[in-house]
């Protein structure tokens, strides 16, 4: 099993994680889980700065430098700056800098802070990363018992230092213990520990799976569909078949329409595939992978792609034929221009015999 890098590790969990806690990354799924009107129009801000002209951008930062305080401005060009140009961009890396410095000691529990654009990485820009966690953890002494902030912080702090991310869930939780959002993070955050590691740790993925359960007994029957995902794959992790199957098998007869539907399908499928490999059984390995290829898509698989962990493990068993085809499937709702470069590639090497580089792919 390949470990994965900093960066990578930063860029896989956006598919995996609801929008207050998402990883650093500038894509977002069209849809989602209802939201708050906050959180909603947070959302469009940031779909919306992808199509902001040099103009707009002009102009917006005008509007902030004659209302510093305008909140819904500087959420527009957090979300403008917070995106994959302050990556390539000095200037735009230093604008997000100064604009979630800005929020994290002004406003706090603004939406923003809870999403992609507002988190600073830890290596990229290590000197803004750690001014922002200092103004983080002077919020938190000011107000230890607020767990809209902890929750904020957590979200910040989540690739950095990991540890007192868990912290300070572990603290919102012990405030809120009838929130399924804080164990369901805590699942999040140990399912990271055990990818990092380059799945081999077993306590992360137990612990995953036990605060995930917590989350789904707490949580209303919108989000617990959203969590059999997490659920079957943390039961995968942790050598718990018999829960992974349980949960693939729920995921697999909801057949009710909605923004998760194609993932019931892709998810499923795949982890009872895992299953079946791992008992013995190829030609059901084989057959789950083409259903999981068969899925409609979703907003999640459309922007991020599939999973491609039964497909590497059916690689290295040697059936290619099988994964050329998951391939083909998969073109059909995943097909920007980026996606087919990426499946033309894998394609290549697959069929050269050889097993590709699947990066974040194997997470989400």
């Amino acid at each position: 099993m390949k470990t994965s890098t900093p960066l990578m590790v930063a860029t896989l969990v956006i598919g995996l994680y609801p929008v207050s806690l998402a990883a650093q990354s500038t894509h977002l799924p069209e849809e989602s889980p209802e939201r708050s009107s906050s959180e909603t129009s947070v959302h469009e801000a940031i779909l919306a700065s992808r199509n902001l002209t040099p103009e707009q951008v002009a102009s917006l930062e005008a509007k902030r430098a004659a209302n510093p305080t305008d909140l819904a401005v500087r959420t527009q060009l957090l979300a403008f700056y917070g995106g994959s140009r302050s990556f390539r961009d000095q200037s735009a890396k230093e604008a997000k800098r100064e604009h979630a410095l800005w929020f994290i000691r002004n406003s706090p529990e603004s939406e923003i802070l809870g999403t992609p654009p507002s988190l600073i990485h830890h290596i990229l820009d290590s000197e803004g990363y750690s001014e922002a966690k200092r103004a983080w953890m002077s919020q938190i002494d000011r107000e230890p018992e607020n767990t809209r902030l902890l929750g904020h912080a957590a979200a910040f702090l989540k690739f950095g230092d990991r540890r007192t991310s868990i912290e300070m869930l572990e603290q919102a939780q012990s405030l809120d213990p009838s929130n399924p959002e804080w164990p369901r993070e805590l699942g999040h955050l140990h399912s990271l520990g055990a990818q990092v590691s380059g799945g081999g740790d077993l306590k992360s993925a137990e612990r995953a799976l036990e605060h995930f359960q917590r989350a789904y007994g707490l949580a209303d029957d919108s989000l617990r569909d959203s969590l059999l995902d997490y659920l079957a794959k943390a039961a995968f992790s942790a050598d718990q078949l018999d829960q992974a199957h349980h949960y693939a098998e729920l995921m697999l007869q909801n057949t009710a329409a909605g923004w998760n539907s194609g993932n019931r399908v892709h998810h499923g499928n795949l982890v009872l595939g895992r299953i079946a490999l791992r008992a013995g059984n190829i030609e059901e390995a084989r057959s789950r992978l083409i259903a999981a290829g068969n899925t409609t898509g979703s907003p999640q698989l459309n922007s991020f792609g599939p999973n491609m962990s039964l497909a590497e493990e059916l690689l290295e068993i040697g059936e290619r034929e099988v994964v050329l085809e998951y391939f083909k499937l998969c073109s059909r709702f995943w097909d920007s221009d980026r996606a087919k470069d990426k499946l033309d590639r894998w394609s290549v090497v697959a069929a050269a015999g050889r097993i590709p580089d699947f990066g974040a792919n194997l997470h989400y």
